[in-house]
């Protein structure tokens, strides 16, 4: 698809029961530089106030009948926009006011680029205390390191219409919880086109504010990773994650090594020095968050991410097993494709 004049941008935003946050993303939104815009909201069957919320704003609100999550309400997103770009948003996620007209710029500069994407702030949408911080500073962390980029984030960045339009959107058979359309999509475009991370496309996340539903999250996520991570070994998507192969290592030697001691004290030096291995792994990020928030958020981040680590790692764990003998899981990832 061409365009006369400036490109005109679809920023897609998929919301369930969001009416904490859904008007702080609509209005970060409608006070973008960049003019050329047309917003999509994704109404996903919220049982709350979201839809209604919504629908007071200058935008397009799309109902769903049916809780379908995150990837198929962007495919219906998708299908109701015009735009030569598509901006994805997170409903709990506001944009700085330049990220769209960022976002547009790195791509126009490079026109072979298949997408650009954008970073989380170095602070949360709405501060509900120190393991939203942990969260918020870590994953921001993580994002601003020059490394090369193949997963994508829709949680905040920009993809050119016409890769859909040539390999197809969300694949629709990845249903339910923890079942990484996200990251399959990503990867299935740095498969086919360059793609970038383009740090001047910033947007501010309500992340999680309790441990356990994070703990959750980390494990189930890395169960259902394992078969796309063995599948396109090329990308080396575990690189890019929060957690990286020597931090998980570390942290699984440490637990496993945590028993010695009751066979002997002199053993303790077994876990000590996995734990010191862990710590040394992690020294850039804790500078990195005494800097920006305080030692008692630098001491947070670092029992957090080792309690984090651990769920990644026994997820990881039993999702290679499962890998190894579950023939349907293994084929999780197979020839994805979008359904309409």
């Amino acid at each position: 698809m061409t365009e006369a004049g400036p490109a005109l941008v679809s920023v897609i935003v998929p919301c369930h029961n969001s009416k904490k946050t859904i008007s702080l993303c609509i209005e970060s939104v409608l006070a973008q530089t960049y003019p050329h815009i047309e917003l999509i909201v994704v109404d996903d069957a919220s049982t709350d106030e979201t839809a209604a919320i919504a629908g007071a704003y200058d935008c397009t609100v799309v109902p769903l009948a049916d809780n379908v999550g995150a990837g198929i309400a962007r495919n219906r997103g998708i299908e109701s926009s015009h735009g030569s770009i598509l901006f994805f948003l997170d409903s709990d996620v506001a944009l700085a006011p330049q990220a769209v007209e960022n976002a547009v710029g790195v791509l126009e500069a490079n026109p072979t680029y298949g997408a650009a994407w954008g970073i989380y702030g170095d602070r949360p949408l709405v501060d509900d205390g120190v393991v939203e911080q942990v969260q918020v500073l870590f994953g921001h962390y993580r994002q601003i390191q020059p490394s090369p980029v193949h997963t994508g984030h829709f949680a905040v960045g920009a993809v050119r219409r016409w890769v859909v339009e040539a390999i197809g959107a969300f694949d629709e058979r990845l249903f339910g919880q923890w079942t990484n359309e996200d990251h399959e999509f990503g990867l299935r475009i740095a498969e086919n086109f360059p793609v970038t991370r383009a740090l001047g496309v910033v947007g501010y996340h309500d992340d999680d504010d309790k441990m356990w539903p994070v703990v959750r999250k980390r494990f189930g996520r890395a169960v259902s990773l394992m078969p796309l991570i063995l599948k396109q070994r090329d990308l080396k998507p575990e690189r890019e994650a929060l957690h990286r192969p020597p931090e998980i290592a570390a942290i699984l030697l440490a637990a496993a090594g945590a028993p010695l001691p009751i066979l002997s004290p002199y053993l303790a030096v077994v876990p000590a020095v996995f734990l010191a291995w862990f710590v040394w792994e992690n020294l850039p990020l804790l500078s990195f968050v005494r800097r920006n928030a305080g030692w008692r958020v630098a001491a947070a981040t670092m029992v957090l991410s080792y309690v984090y680590g651990l769920a990644v790692g026994l997820g990881g764990v039993s999702g290679a097993v499962r890998y190894l003998i579950d023939p349907r899981f293994r084929r999780r990832y197979r020839s994805a494709v979008a359904v309409s």
